[in-house]
């Protein structure tokens, strides 16, 4: 197991521009040589290339655990194409779904791992879609007065971590629904965002550098990386 704290594109973002599971790795093309080295440590894994209608902004567009991987629909066809022709030579293709919807960041709208989903109120009538794609439980749900459960929690399959003002009774909904150990943490020095500081997988992970001490103990024991 590994992990770092790091900048990508000279910010504590991290989550904004990977999408990574126990699979892969998806990341801007742009990405500079050096920041790309650091991932490729980090996670060994396959890496792919991608953009999203043109956007380095990855995490934020995707969502995905080891059965699929939702997009918006903006995604142009030539993305599209590309990204199934990489998933192709995976072991365990990736089921690839194009949702859509008005709200389509859906890095922060699904919170997920490989045992259930979590999703925004806000994609109520797509929780079908998901659920078919994900092939996990597929639950609508918010939580610390906010519609964006992806963008406040992070997940692999051994814990959870979510937003410092969520319910007790929350944290154990969520806990049932991801199948894993949940609890409470900031990232990035006090930030709620959690899913945008950093990514994860269930060995390894990479941390916005601007994560204290005391968050990385909480987030690396709770996520046991």
């Amino acid at each position: 197991m590994a992990i770092v704290k790091t900048e990508l594109f000279g910010k504590s973002l991290i989550g904004v521009y990977l999408e990574v599971n126990n699979s892969v790795v998806l990341y801007p093309p742009n990405l500079i040589k050096s920041d790309l080295q650091k991932v490729k440590q980090i996670f060994d894994i396959n890496l792919y290339p991608i953009t999203v209608n043109n956007s380095r902004l990855v995490g934020i567009y995707s969502a995905s655990n080891k059965y699929g991987l939702i997009l918006p629909d903006i995604l142009r066809e030539d993305e599209l194409s590309k990204l199934k022709n990489y998933v192709a030579n995976e072991e365990n293709a990736l089921h690839i779904e194009t949702v859509k919807s008005i709200d389509n960041a859906f890095g922060n709208l699904v919170l997920c791992n490989d045992k259930g989903a979590i999703i925004s109120s806000l994609l109520r009538d797509y929780r079908s879609v998901i659920e078919d794609a994900l092939n996990v439980e597929t639950v609508v749900f918010d939580f610390a007065r906010i519609h964006l459960p992806g963008s406040i929690g992070i997940a692999n399959n051994k814990g959870c971590l979510v937003h410092p003002l969520t319910k007790q009774e929350d944290i154990e909904y969520i806990s049932s629904i991801l199948k894993v150990e949940t609890d409470v943490s900031t990232i990035n020095r006090g930030t709620p965002y959690l899913s945008a500081g950093a990514v994860v997988n269930d060995k390894n992970g990479i941390f916005g550098i601007r994560s204290t001490g005391p968050e990385m103990m909480r987030l690396t024991n709770v996520l046991r990386l």
